[in-house]
């Protein structure tokens, strides 16, 4: 079954963003334009169990060729920003719309030429729409996205415990984690600023029923109940649908 509210409108995506770093890493590693590394493979773990921003900026520096730095002369910037897009690039070829997955996640802002681009280039945030992120999440389960064994090293890093005895709130397992009965299985990245806390999950439940949602807000950062709060009202609705 499929439902939506609003999932084809652009909303930034804070730590969700990943997702798609994640997914492109792998299709370029199945391609050959990356190579197999420790230090890689400690980057994919870092940026998606962790969700480290640093590990993050090391895995979009290698799939676009770029670095950041000081400002660049016009010409130079240019180049720098189409090498910058190319996961967009891939993603677009895939039919997905409606995202932006061109900048490095900032906690304290950007400077040089990242900045240098947003003014140049009126670069936005970084975007998704839920459609999409529920898309690229339905296509790893699915084993459809790359290839079935890439799916599979994809499923292991985002493989969570809802039930672990943790005291960060911020645990990526306790976003939606806390709607779900016991005994279920969770996969999920998810994400919070200052404004926003965002979920995307791949939910198996104990009586064999399988979901993913995707739930982005605003202005709610501070409400934790809200995420496991619409997980727990889809569990209920399928456990009620025939």
């Amino acid at each position: 079954a499929l439902a939506g509210y609003r999932g084809d409108v652009p909303i930034y995506p804070a730590s969700v963003i990943k997702l798609f770093y994640l997914g492109a890493t792998h299709q370029w590693l199945e391609d050959g334009r990356l190579q197999e590394t420790d230090e890689l493979q400690r980057a994919l773990h870092d940026m998606i169990v962790e969700s480290y921003n640093e590990a993050t900026h090391y895995v979009v520096d290698l799939l676009t060729g770029t670095t950041s730095g000081p400002e660049l002369p016009a010409e130079e910037l240019r180049v720098w920003f189409d090498r910058r897009n190319a996961v967009n690039r891939y993603f677009t070829s895939l039919g997905y719309s409606n995202i932006n997955a061109s900048k490095k996640p900032w906690c304290e802002g950007p400077y040089g030429r990242e900045m240098q681009a947003i003014k140049a280039f009126e670069l936005k945030r970084n975007a998704l729409t839920t459609d999409a992120t529920a898309r690229l999440m339905v296509e790893i389960v699915t084993r459809q996205a790359v290839s079935p064994a890439r799916c599979e090293a994809m499923m292991k890093l985002l493989r969570r415990d809802p039930f672990a005895d943790t005291k960060d709130p911020d645990d990526q397992a306790k976003f939606s984690g806390p709607g779900l009965p016991t005994g279920a299985k969770l996969w999920s990245k998810a994400g919070w600023t200052s404004d926003t806390r965002h979920d995307a999950i791949y939910v198996e439940l104990p009586d064999g029923g399988r979901f993913v949602l995707v739930t982005f807000t605003t202005d709610h950062a501070n409400n934790r109940e809200i995420l496991p709060h619409i997980a727990r009202s889809v569990v209920r609705g399928l456990q009620t649908r025939p």
